[in-house]
């Protein structure tokens, strides 16, 4: 039987995509063993993050293969036997312990399924991603409300989230292109079902037609906040998912109304730069760049994150390609910035 670590070496040599030109360099984040912490040199895992962090890098282009195996040949040992995940502290000893219960079960769950769906080679899952895929199916199966079509946050919190469940459409149509490509045929066409069921219940479920915009949750919100309201909305964008709303005229209204609150970070300390790179997949490069000239003096920095980092690597690569350097000129956002 081969161990884990021969399984690791293997997949190492036997790549299931071709080889990209740009790599994710996570060496501030990713602790000897695999761990990816979620503050640079940090004592904390939360899964969500690295998965989320190396999603993003290889949408975007970027070589995730060789952090990406260690964080997984790190994580499987730590899925608990029904298939949950914890979030991690590392002790004075270096010992890692599961610290906190997830934030987000149903994300998590299928963010990882993702991860090693992607990363498989050609012959196919190995046994014990195979193991640990069919586990967390089936918790994320649990969350599943049949009555509304979309998925609940945990069985704990039974509530259902706009940009969790985004996601969870984005991994299921991704799993079915990786299962039609491992030869799963039987598997991939209900994988698809369900993603295309799942847009329209997600569209019936949080699209405010009244508002023009997605809510958030399917709990009452008491207040519109930044996070996660103003950053929500571009989630589908980013994602592809189909929305009663034409993202090139949204995008201009979102600058309009929330693009100096978020290069300026006046209700919230976080970068966001999932929102630059909603900016970009719009073709907007020039707000990307301003973004970047105004988040290149945080990085590192207390509100920084390995998926900020993620981020900026991304649009860096992008912007280097087209020969566009960080200015900062944010047009739309109803003034003009210069860095």
């Amino acid at each position: 039987m081969r161990t884990a670590a021969a399984i690791l070496l293997c997949l190492l040599l036997s790549p299931a995509s071709p080889a990209l030109s740009d790599e994710f360099a996570i060496l501030r984040y990713q602790r000897a063993g695999g761990a990816i912490v979620v503050n640079t040199g940090g004592d904390f895992v939360d899964p969500y993050f690295a998965l989320k962090a190396l999603l993003t890098a290889q949408d975007e282009g970027l070589d995730i293969r060789g952090p990406a195996l260690a964080w997984i040949h790190w994580l499987l040992p730590r899925q608990l036997p029904d298939g949950r995940f914890r979030r991690y502290c590392r002790e004075r000893s270096g010992k890692w312990r599961g610290c906190k219960e997830a934030d987000a079960d149903d994300a998590l769950f299928a963010l990882w399924l993702q991860l090693l769906y992607r990363l498989a080679p050609a012959s196919g899952l190995p046994p014990e991603w195979r193991a640990s895929v069919n586990k967390a199916g089936y918790q994320l199966a649990r969350l599943y409300d049949h009555k509304l079509g979309i998925y609940a946050v945990s069985r704990k919190n039974p509530v259902g989230l706009f940009i969790d469940n985004v996601e969870i459409w984005a991994a299921f149509k991704d799993i079915s292109a990786s299962q039609r490509r491992l030869g799963e045929l039987e598997a991939a066409q209900p994988t698809q079902a369900r993603a295309e069921t799942m847009a329209s219940s997600i569209t019936h479920v949080f699209w405010d037609k009244k508002r023009g915009a997605f809510r958030v949750s399917t709990q009452r919100q008491p207040e519109h906040d930044f996070f996660p309201d103003a950053v929500a909305q571009i989630y589908p964008w980013l994602a592809g998912l189909p929305i009663p709303q034409d993202r090139n005229l949204a995008w201009p209204e979102w600058k309009r109304r929330y693009g100096e609150v978020w290069i300026e970070r006046q209700s919230d300390p976080h970068p966001w730069g999932l929102v630059a790179l909603a900016a970009l997949e719009l073709g907007d490069e020039d707000t990307a760049a301003c973004w970047m000239a105004r988040s290149a003096p945080l990085r590192y920095g207390r509100e920084w994150n390995v998926l900020e980092d993620a981020a900026y690597q991304a649009i860096a690569a992008r912007l280097a390609k087209i020969k566009l350097s960080p200015q900062c000129e944010l047009a739309g956002a109803g003034n003009r910035t210069k860095s």
